[in-house]
């Protein structure tokens, strides 16, 4: 088979393709969610900070274990978490007994912040599952997760 023809025969297929149909997703959820966070009364919070965000525990995160959750070193991470700072959502305080770390808490409105996001969330999954039903959905995430682990996996065998 020549170049032109596996071409053709890759472009038959392109409709079902993993790689584009997780790209439009995400593209559909991120819009969805910054719609949402506008309503919400977040307007200008970007996705891109929901890693940052999301991962402060309840009794608060050092700022190196949050860089290793986001998946970024400590210096990439300290733009966001100075403009997170400003903008009101996180507190930051140093390490009761290591100088070299922060320690970053949740404000009120960082709290509310999430509980909002997780309910807006939780409606979302509920519309899914009626549109794919329960099981449905329940295979859908237990495939994304198995999918998530999977590289996590390979990544730390790199």
């Amino acid at each position: 088979m020549n170049l032109e023809e596996e071409l053709l025969l890759s472009h038959q297929h392109s409709g079902r393709h993993f790689g584009k149909a997780l790209s439009k997703m995400k593209k559909q959820f991120d819009q969805w969610a910054e719609s949402n966070l506008n309503r919400l009364g977040y307007p200008g919070f970007k996705m891109s900070y929901m890693p940052f965000v999301m991962n402060i525990a309840p009794g608060g995160t050092t700022n190196t274990e949050l860089a290793r959750m986001a998946g970024i070193t400590k210096q990439a991470m300290s733009q966001v978490v100075k403009l997170l700072h400003a903008q009101g959502y996180i507190d930051i305080r140093s390490h009761e007994t290591d100088r070299r770390c922060s320690v970053l808490f949740l404000t009120k409105k960082g709290k509310k912040f999430i509980i909002d996001t997780r309910s807006c969330v939780k409606s979302l999954s509920d519309e899914y599952k009626k549109l794919l039903g329960k099981k449905n959905y329940d295979i859908m995430i237990d495939g994304m997760l198995a999918i998530t682990a999977y590289h996590e996996n390979l990544k730390d065998k790199a």
